[in-house]
């Protein structure tokens, strides 16, 4: 360790002077010893420089461990090599709010999508050289935070040390930190009792008898919070003396002393100046340093500090205050009780509106939103009369950054308190994403709008429209309402707003023309941001089935750049869903990877993208037939889609479930996904009913009963030619080619011809192939699909090239065919009918493999025997048994038929 790492570790710090003559002293308030934790220190110091191979440090320990004390021990050594530390203090109501362990350092002056946030924060935090970042509390992280702690110790030269309480839910994106070696984990034990004398020593300025440190040490069980709670008792409450040069018990310290209770008795033995300021900071959890000097007694808060009962940090250009320890919270809340609670908190609210309207102050602080939920919250708690226009628009912002729970809160308490039609749309618009749906559409019948207010009457009926629609299937009651809203709206930018929603109407109803007559030269005309990105997405989706593949992508594109000045973050994911229909039907797999990781990065800190960026990840692994990734996908997005988004989605993605499931042969989950589509299932998703055909064809098929699985992909087929979806159709009647099925091959061609896509190309070649006994024509289709990436489409069309073959008798041929769909089957597992229909045609042994791949590769019989260590005679039995078993002459038939093995 560095000499100022011991001197740190070892170093007692402004200790109280000692108590002599036998009477108690009050200990003088100049701070706390620090024990010596001296592998802990080094391990952390070490973890922390260039070429450690970390980026830092993670502190796990129970509630009172010094994880925040060492954590400023490790600060301080490296602030002597010159690094700069900036503190970041989460919070259990900052938890709630964007970015709100951050919000102090990271200026947010307009409620963007979460996506940019992310990447403005990183930005500040890249651009500082020599920066480490101590995060207090990382357990109360907030989704958005997290990942911006992983992004810092993923890309750029910052340095972390992450203190965590044991026992806590941790964010994910935090537990992978070490999870993935990028910061050490260190787990801060107890004190041993040897630490419990130091501590005790150092406190009291002389040798302790050993019976006090028993106590000490048993009654804490080495928790050092617990032991400066428990020796300031002892020492305020003249339980400890000096006899014989030693400090002895004058009375038995408290047996059963738990942390709650010792805190409870420091804050009753506080002056009142001393405990306004605990309770004034209790009550904000994190305030601004020149906010509490102006409502506490700055000597007060001073003493408060040096007790540890508030803790001071520098926090970017601001100097914040939080408590010493988050437990005392609870304390100081349970002891004021709720008038002095709610008191506290209408000063705070009085003292943050002052604060945010001086002139004087920092005009990133003004503009703030997070600042401004802050003072939302305070009224909210408070005894005085809420600003409501303030609490709305910290409602609406809540909303835009995608924190639908507590956009919830601000906007029913605003609501509740009277405020009015514009409280009942901010409250809608949450319960429409994040339920429930019901009371959505009650708050907004609870106003009529008169039209006096155009924008508050397009909003009212575009919402109370779109929650009759997806949260009721009320199809007639929707337009109804929409229709209501039209009569009474006369501004031409707003009226588009209900113009895009009768492009959704007629989408999800499966119009598509009327999507395309509505959408197209709406598109074109020049709309609202928000109405833009509703109509985009329904008219590149109708697009997309439609078969017009090159518009629907430009469309998207065109839409991203209304999506950035939207201020709905919920709505622009449903953009994804007709970029990836329209990528995976024309087989441009590595465009639906960009799709992918696209809407990944967008979902950063947006619990209802998560699960949608985990829906376009698997349904892009569907169509490459990567089904074990696809159905864990499948399978993560599900949950939380059925709990905070509308039942489209858990319809499409139930049934995408069902398909992946049933390919991968689990027949029990595929019935279960399938019976979720259905239950999902309603008369607003028409658009989507071709897909859950299939899907409720793969399920049969998975089952055993091939006939019923080939009737409904026909169905399927047949639902999607009358609907005008062409690429639909085109995947249907393939499917049915997949099963078997040789009667397609005629309109699998013309649909070629409409789409001239890769992907069509492939399945009109499988048709045909199989339609005519044509082995080789199967065996270029399952090429093209495998050049596509569509593996299990290759698979399939091998095996049915394999099964062609065998009826001409062109051994060869089938045994490369039907190796190639069996080392697909294998990598995938695949087990549909073709590949069932099948029998292996190498069942090698191991070594027998070994001496193929050899022998495929060029090796003499010498080299082989030499490589495995046998016998040249032993190498040409085997290869004896080899082309016996294969069917084959020599060794240049196995070397094709091995690479045939490999190019799949």
């Amino acid at each position: 360790m560095t000499t100022t790492a011991n001197k740190i570790a070892s170093t007692i710090i402004a200790a109280p002077a000692a108590l002599a003559d036998g009477r108690s002293h009050q200990r003088e308030a100049r701070g706390w010893p620090i024990v010596e934790r001296g592998d802990e220190l080094r391990r952390a110091v070490e973890a922390l420089a260039p070429g450690s191979g970390y980026r830092g440090v993670a502190l796990l320990g129970e509630a009172g461990a010094g994880t925040s004390t060492l954590a400023r021990c490790v600060v301080q050594t490296l602030e002597s090599g010159a690094l700069t530390a900036r503190f970041i203090v989460a919070t259990q109501t900052g938890q709630t709010v964007p970015l709100g362990a951050f919000y102090h350092c990271v200026p947010v002056d307009c409620p963007p999508e979460p996506a940019v946030m992310l990447a403005a924060a990183h930005r500040a935090f890249a651009d500082e050289a020599d920066l480490v970042v101590v995060i207090d509390d990382a357990q109360w992280l907030d989704p958005l935070s997290a990942l911006l702690i992983h992004r810092l110790a993923v890309v750029g030269s910052t340095r972390l040390i992450v203190t965590i309480r044991s026992g806590e839910t941790v964010p994910d994106a935090v537990t992978t930190l070490w999870k993935e070696q990028h910061l050490l984990r260190l787990d801060v034990e107890a004190f041993t009792r040897a630490q419990t004398a130091d501590l005790a020593s150092s406190v009291l300025g002389d040798a302790v008898d050993g019976s006090v440190v028993d106590q000490l040490h048993d009654l804490t069980s080495g928790s050092p919070l617990l032991l400066r709670s428990l020796l300031t008792t002892a020492v305020d409450g003249n339980l400890v003396v000096e006899r014989a040069g030693s400090w002895r018990l004058r009375g038995p310290l408290r047996a059963g002393a738990d942390l709650n209770d010792l805190l409870g008795s420091r804050v009753r033995s506080l002056a009142a100046d001393e405990l306004e300021v605990v309770e004034t900071v209790a009550a904000a959890e994190v305030l601004d340093w020149e906010i509490l000097r102006t409502l506490c007694d700055v000597d007060a808060a001073a003493r408060a500090e040096n007790g540890g009962l508030i803790r001071i940090v520098a926090d970017g250009s601001r100097t914040m205050v939080r408590l010493g320890h988050p437990i005392l919270g609870d304390v100081v809340r349970t002891r004021s009780g709720v008038v002095r609670w709610r008191q506290i908190n209408g000063i705070l609210a009085q003292a943050l509106s002052a604060f945010l309207t001086d002139e004087a102050r920092d005009p990133g602080v003004l503009t703030d939103i997070r600042t401004r939920i802050q003072l939302a919250q305070f009224m909210m708690r408070s005894d005085l009369a809420p600003e409501l226009d303030v609490v709305t628009r910290a409602a609406e912002s809540a909303v835009t950054m995608s924190n639908l729970a507590l956009a919830q809160r601000l906007a029913r308490f605003v609501f509740e308190q009277g405020g009015g039609q514009r409280a009942a749309i901010a409250l809608a618009e949450a319960m429409s994403w994040a339920g429930p749906r019901e009371e959505a559409e009650t708050v907004l019948g609870r106003f009529e709008p008169d039209g006096a207010d155009e924008s508050m009457s397009v909003l009212w009926g575009c919402l109370l429209a779109a929650n009759l629609l997806w949260g009721r299937g009320q199809v007639d009651a929707a337009r109804e309402a929409l229709a209501t809203v039209r009569d009474r709206v006369e501004s031409a930018p707003l009226l588009s707003l209900a113009a895009a929603m009768d492009a959704v109407f007629a989408f999800y109803s499966n119009d598509l023309q009327a999507t395309l007559d509505i959408g197209l030269p709406a598109c074109e005309s020049g709309m609202a941001p928000m109405a833009m990105v509703w109509t985009a997405a329904v008219t590149a989706g109708a697009l997309a089935l439609t078969g017009r593949f090159a518009d629907a992508s430009a469309l998207a594109e065109h839409s991203v750049y209304a999506a950035e000045l939207c201020e709905s973050e919920p709505q622009r994911f449903s953009m994804g869903l007709a970029e990836m229909l329209a990528l995976t039907a024309t087989g441009d797999l590595t465009g639906a990877d960009d799709v992918c990781q696209r809407y990944s990065a967008m979902a950063a800190g947006v619990p209802q993208a998560v699960p949608v960026a985990y829906a376009l990840s698997g349904r892009a692994d569907l169509a490459r037939g990567a089904l074990t990734s696809a159905r864990e996908a499948l399978q993560n997005a599900l949950p939380v889609m059925s709990e905070a988004l509308p039942s489209g989605w858990v319809m499409l993605v139930a049934a995408w479930c069902t398909q992946a499931e049933a390919a991968h042969g689990n027949a029990e989950a595929a019935a279960a996904a399938l019976v979720q589509a259905e239950q999902a299932n309603g008369p607003q998703l028409a658009v989507f009913w071709p897909e859950l055909e299939l899907a409720r064809a793969w399920e049969r098929v998975c089952a055993g009963d091939v006939a019923a699985g080939q009737n409904h992909a026909e169905q399927a087929a047949r639902m999607a030619r009358t609907s005008g979806m062409a690429a639909t159709e085109m995947q249907a009647l393939h499917t049915c080619v997949r099963f078997g099925a040789r009667s397609h091959a005629l309109r699998l061609g013309e649909l070629d011809q409409l789409l001239a896509s890769p992907l069509s190309a492939a399945m009109s070649a499988h048709g045909r192939g199989l339609a005519d006994h044509d082995g080789d024509r199967l065996d270029e289709a399952a090429e093209r699909f495998h050049d596509i990436g569509a593996l299990a489409m290759a698979a399939d069309a091998a095996a049915h090239a394999a099964i062609e073959h065998v009826r001409t008798g062109a051994r060869r041929k089938e045994l490369e065919s039907a190796t190639g769909a069996h080392w697909l089957t294998s990598q995938l597992g695949l087990n549909t009918p073709a590949t069932a229909a099948i029998e292996n045609p190498a069942p090698l042994s191991d070594r027998e493999q070994e001496v193929s791949l050899l022998v495929a590769g060029g090796r003499s019989n010498r080299e082989v025997a030499d490589r495995l260590s046998v016998s040249n005679r032993t190498v040409e039995r085997h290869l004896s048994r080899i082309f016996a078993k294969l069917g084959i002459a020599d060794r240049e038939e196995l070397a094709q038929l091995l690479r045939a093995r490999t190019a799949n």
